[in-house]
């Protein structure tokens, strides 16, 4: 979805999966999860492993939007890109939420993807006092609660930049702070009310991101059009899963 980096992740050289197949196993993931969400109880093992699958994509969003704040070459239009498919995005997901497309609700990934790479902005500005970024991101993280994932987008995002050049780090980076955002409440939960864990076991997907980036290669891989397949992909399948769920209610 975005302008992948040639930094390698993978171990193994030029081998592994491109930036466009990583997406692409995003994307299906995602859409698995969206089918979860309208056809299949959550609370059914089906309903959890389905959601368990799709709790791979936002962690792998998180990541390209990190590598194409660094090699996009036009860093205005990034931003006015996922601006103005935030903005045609949101009746899709007001749909999908409220069967409305016209009815508020709160904001999709992508405004919260927005954010992101609003905050990857900030946090390398050297034009902004380093006093100001700490409340300018704190506000950042307030207002991406009213969005999709909410702030864990932007911890993901801040654990992938913080470690940007070391690949193992990254990974780290990005497991430890899954474990702290996802990981810790479902054992806490646990504890206090094991049957919780029913219902609550699919958030563990948070970690099939760790071995799938590890593959990438570090290629961006795909055509010229390859990076707009997310953006057209999102809201059209929300569309389109939405109305078959009313017309067979």
């Amino acid at each position: 979805m975005t302008e992948s980096s040639e930094v390698k992740i993978s171990s193994s050289g030029t081998k592994g999966l491109s930036g466009s197949a990583i997406k692409y196993i995003a994307i299906i993931a995602m859409a698995i999860d969206h089918y979860a969400w309208l056809f299949v109880p959550t609370r059914s093992f089906l309903g959890q492993l389905l959601h368990f699958i799709g709790r791979t994509t936002a962690p792998v969003m998180a990541f390209f939007i990190t590598e194409g704040f660094h090699h996009t070459r036009d860093l205005k239009k990034y931003f006015i890109r996922l601006g103005v498919f935030a903005v045609v995005s949101q009746f899709a997901f007001a749909y999908f939420n409220t069967r409305h497309f016209f009815k508020l609700c709160k904001l999709s990934v992508i405004a919260t993807l927005f954010l992101g790479l609003l905050t990857l902005w900030l946090y390398n500005s050297e034009r902004i006092p380093k006093f100001l970024k700490v409340p300018a991101i704190v506000l950042i993280l307030y207002a991406s609660d009213h969005c999709d994932w909410g702030e864990r987008i932007i911890w993901f995002v801040l654990a992938f930049e913080i470690a940007r050049g070391k690949p193992r780090e990254q990974i780290i980076s990005y497991g430890l702070t899954a474990f702290v955002l996802k990981i810790i409440p479902i054992m806490t939960a646990t504890l206090k009310a094991p049957a919780s864990l029913v219902y609550n076991w699919m958030n563990f997907g948070v970690l099939l991101p760790i071995p799938l980036l590890m593959l990438y290669s570090g290629k961006r891989g795909g055509g010229k059009l390859s990076k707009w397949v997310f953006y057209i992909f999102y809201p059209l399948h929300l569309i389109i899963l939405t109305y078959i769920r009313v017309k067979t209610r």
